[in-house]
């Protein structure tokens, strides 16, 4: 009886069709590696909307009677195209002016003076010091209003004429730092109570306070957070909004985190604790954390807003705030303001590096109200996992499984093969001796052997 032969792993395949299950073997574990190792495909932002902010339209054939082509000309003040100017820059607010174009440096005088008629009509500014401030005076064209003049001399000594109609706030003195925006209307000389030749004169809406510029914030004084109160009472400071806050600790703190920006390298700040419910809360609620203390801050974006900034020594044009949801923090929305303007998908992950200022209380949507610590950074920056080095530690892991699989199922289907071969040769040997034997036996089966053979007939 023939024995079975042993069983095999694999079926038994033609060499060709064997050759092309291998090559897809392989194919397939080159793509595995290669999809392992591509880092994700590049995020398309969805487009941002910038809302449409009306402006205000000068008559062009009220500006051009307003000329400053000879002294003359100068020292003349034409009353209609003043009195079409301060009605339109009436309607002129900080976020207009962005709109008309306001430049972000003062254009120099001397620039003026060269094209005066490619200006004139453009809302300019400047910052002085407040030389005179004149009262009010009738002839604004809308009621309720009156015409303030003032003059401002520049730093670097030029003098600038100024209109508006809102009257100035208390803190607006001779001797004050002043800013003052408008439409430039012409050039102006006057002969007294000094004499200014080619003088700019703008027209616009108000004057504002100003401050000299600070330059570079490096370092924090802690006196100036002195007197931050610490209680969440309402009509404390914690309820102000950045629009509220805008004072000399806030600017301190915005100026170090924006200046100081590039003296930490990213890695440095991987460094610095987190903001979580375990470690830092309970120094935060202790008072124990310092004004400026850094923390990274890692959670979702959720709402964006930017407002103009007001003016500030610190050189601030944008406030931004970023409302961003920590999960360390039991998923409490956490504010951050920025001395710029930040632009980034809602829904972001964020790595945030701040700076500790104070604490903020706000209400929900369902009148509750919450404490949290509010925080200032230079910038906002998305969270990315890098995670190429351990897709190519996994992509080699995988890769050598496989491989060894490859190899495992070759080496069984080689001893199979093997053993197929042996088996064969086996049965090739079984069938010679069999087929030896039953010719030896041939002749005692026919009866002409001997009692030899008779016997050894009956032998097993």
């Amino acid at each position: 009886m023939t024995a079975p032969p042993p069983p095999r792993i694999l079926p038994p395949l033609p060499p060709h069709l064997r050759l092309v299950l291998a090559g897809a073997v392989v194919g397939a574990l080159f793509w595995f590696v290669l999809a392992l190792d591509q880092s994700p495909p590049a995020r398309v932002d969805p487009p941002v909307v910038t809302p449409t902010v009306s402006v205000p339209t000068l008559d062009s054939k009220l500006l051009a009677e307003a000329v400053d082509q000879t002294r003359e000309q100068r020292l003349l003040l034409e009353a209609e195209p003043l009195r079409h100017v301060l009605e339109k820059a009436l309607d002129v607010v900080p976020a207009v002016a962005r709109a008309l174009g306001m430049p972000t440096q003062p254009v120099p005088i001397a620039e003026l003076r060269a094209h005066p008629a490619q200006y004139q009509g453009r809302w300019l500014w400047y910052k002085g010091e407040l030389l005179d401030l004149g009262g009010a005076r009738p002839g604004h064209p809308v009621p309720g209003y009156s015409i303030h003049e003032a003059t401002v001399r520049l730093a670097d000594g030029q003098i600038v004429f100024a209109a508006f109609s809102l009257p100035p706030g208390s803190n607006i003195v001779r001797g004050s730092i002043v800013r003052v925006e408008g439409f430039l209307l012409k050039l102006r000389d006057t002969t007294y109570p000094r004499d200014v030749q080619q003088a700019p004169f703008l027209v616009g809406r108000e004057i504002r306070h100003d401050y000299l510029d600070w330059g570079k914030i490096t370092e924090l004084d802690p006196a100036v957070f002195a007197d931050l109160d610490e209680s969440c009472w309402p009509g404390t400071k914690a309820w102000h909004t950045v629009d509220e806050d805008q004072d000399v600790p806030l600017w301190q703190l915005a100026a170090y985190a924006r200046d100081t920006a590039d003296q930490r390298t990213f890695a440095d700040w991987r460094k610095i604790g987190t903001l979580n419910e375990r470690e830092t809360l309970p120094a935060l609620n202790a008072l124990k954390l310092a004004r400026g203390t850094p923390l990274r801050i890692l959670g979702t974006l959720i709402k964006l807003q930017t407002i103009v900034a007001p003016p500030n020594p610190a050189g601030i044009e944008w406030w931004t705030v970023a409302w961003v949801q920590v999960p360390d923090l039991k998923g409490h929305l956490v504010p951050v303001w920025l001395p710029n303007r930040a632009e980034l998908p809602l829904r972001s992950s964020l790595e945030v590096c701040a700076h500790y200022y104070r604490w903020f209380a706000y209400e929900g949507r369902q009148n509750d109200r919450f404490r949290v610590p509010l925080f200032v950074a230079a910038e906002l920056r998305e969270f990315h996992r890098d995670t190429r080095a351990a897709m190519q530690q996994i992509s080699l892991a995988v890769g050598s499984v496989v491989m060894l699989m490859v190899l495992g199922f070759w080496w069984m289907q080689r001893r199979a093969a093997k053993e197929s071969v042996a088996h064969a040769r086996d049965l090739d040997a079984r069938r010679r001796r069999r087929r030896e034997r039953t010719n030896v036996l041939a002749p005692v089966a026919g009866g002409s052997g001997t009692a030899d053979d008779a016997n050894a007939r009956t032998l097993p």
